[in-house]
């Protein structure tokens, strides 16, 4: 993979490295993100594509409240921000307390997420 390094500084919640691996991250995570360019532009959106292989690297988002698809070259990019919740982390966070509330619950035999019979 190319190493991309943007002139400016580059960062993730503080996080550095080279463009790609900033943007790999950004890609791994599944809320918005919020980029901001050179000329002073900050875009925040879903970042559904990227690639660091094309004659000029870039990174796909869609952005929040537009739904526009915007391509921004890496060579553009000044930051990177995980800024949006990760919905796909908060449902994993509420699936494991549901797992803890019934393995809590009385081995009965009965379902504890049904309603019983009266």
């Amino acid at each position: 993979m190319n190493e991309h390094r943007s002139p400016h500084d580059t960062e993730i919640e503080g996080a550095e490295g080279t463009v790609d691996e900033l943007i790999e991250r950004a890609f791994q995570y599944r809320g918005d993100v919020t980029i901001q360019t050179d000329d002073g532009k900050s875009l925040t959106g879903y970042l559904f594509n990227r690639n660091a292989r094309a004659r000029q690297p870039f990174v796909q988002l869609f952005e929040t409240g537009t739904g526009r698809e915007v391509s921004i070259p890496y060579d553009d990019i000044t930051h990177v921000l995980l800024t949006g919740r990760d919905a796909a982390a908060v449902s994993v966070r509420h699936f494991e307390i549901f797992q803890q509330k019934r393995d809590e619950q009385p081995q009965t035999g009965m379902n504890p997420l049904r309603p019983q019979a009266e």
